[in-house]
């Protein structure tokens, strides 16, 4: 009989890194472990927003304002190009049977999975689901989980060091994804955390990859959220860069004003955009992610995220591919990946991260 195991995830976030990770750990689970796998529902905590942001991310009655709002600042064909983005996203979870119940509901699993994604992460609130609180399983345990942008600093100011310390101590193993939550799992617990490495690079989604018919034009593709990627600055090195290149600027998942085209596409044909790009220019990580996994020329712009991105390309040793204030594109894009290297290093931390899983789901 297969054993079955839930996941605690961020599951209703309209990303598609979000997504991939999500639907790459319960691939890894179903064909490396035979274990039937799905996202496990709760209701996320937002109390350190205040009552006027909860609406934001909750729909309802309330939200409707926000929502009007965002219609009048942003333009119609943002709005229109979200909802259906949306659209896609629930589909999809829907079509691969992603998401199950809600934990409280669910009987008695034979594990529970916290990860990946920034789920210690506490500038929304403290989700007691996140940190393993009453999951419905003996065996719990975080993989690649991160605390995103969340310092030992915050925890303590936020008066929270109780409520991580005691989840994080409940639980059978701690696999975290980037050094800063290993150092504050470690400093909390007193118990050895282990870097696992994102499960969308776990996955590889070779297969999916494999299956692709290729994109008859020549194009530059930059995947960032609208909200950042919109300073003219920055987007003005970025077309004339692909102006001498001779190339289109394609935006898929995220609608830039400025940009040839954007495209809204699925989390799986997101993956083939990257394949077939010429140069990949990113701020998040799961696009650096992306664009190790399809080989992708990379320039990185780091922000408020620095803590997963850049400990994720000192691992792989692509620090030269940060872009400076000056927007050094043709520098940065004037050598060559050393994707054999890459590609070493990419196999060599996925097999200590599927060991990891396998230790947890064997003890």
């Amino acid at each position: 009989m297969n054993m079955k195991y839930g996941i605690i995830t961020h599951y209703d976030v309209h990303n598609h890194g979000a997504i991939l990770q999500m639907n790459a750990l319960v691939k890894v689970l179903e064909q490396r472990f035979k274990i039937t796998a799905y996202v496990l529902q709760y209701t996320k905590n937002y109390d350190f927003l205040g009552c006027d942001k909860r609406d934001k991310y909750e729909f309802s009655i309330k939200s409707i304002k926000h929502y009007f709002d965002y219609l009048l600042s942003r333009g119609l064909r943002l709005f229109l190009f979200n909802i259906k983005k949306k659209i896609i996203f629930e589909k999809f979870k829907k079509d691969e049977k992603l998401i199950g119940e809600y934990y409280s509901k669910c009987k008695q699993l034979d594990g529970v999975v916290i990860g990946s994604d920034e789920v210690f992460a506490l500038h929304t609130g403290p989700t007691p689901a996140l940190f393993g609180y009453a999951l419905p399983s003996d065996k719990v345990f975080s993989y690649a989980g991160s605390f995103g942008p969340t310092k030992l600093s915050d925890i303590l100011s936020l008066h929270c060091i109780e409520f991580v310390k005691g989840g994080l101590s409940g639980l059978n193993g701690l696999g975290m994804r980037d050094q800063n939550s290993i150092n504050i799992a470690e400093k909390l617990t007193g118990k050895k955390a282990w870097l696992n490495v994102d499960p969308v690079l776990l996955y590889g989604y070779e297969k999916e990859l494999s299956q692709f018919k290729p994109i008859n034009k020549k194009y530059i593709l930059v995947y960032a959220y609208e909200t950042r990627m919109n300073n003219k600055d920055e987007y003005q090195n970025i077309i004339s860069f692909a102006h001498k290149k001779g190339l289109k600027v394609i935006c898929p998942g995220f609608y830039h004003k400025w940009a040839d085209k954007n495209v809204n596409v699925s989390p799986i044909e997101l993956l083939r955009w990257f394949k077939y790009a010429e140069y990949v220019i990113t701020d998040t990580f799961h696009g650096a992610v992306l664009s190790l996994i399809t080989g992708r020329e990379m320039a990185i712009k780091i922000r408020d995220n620095a803590n997963k991105l850049k400990n994720l390309l000192m691992e792989y040793k692509l620090e030269h591919r940060i872009i400076n204030d000056n927007w050094n594109l043709s520098d940065i894009f004037s050598s060559k990946l050393d994707m054999v290297k890459i590609n070493e290093e990419i196999v060599s931390r996925r097999k200590s991260s599927m060991d990891y899983l396998r230790s947890m789901i064997e003890q």
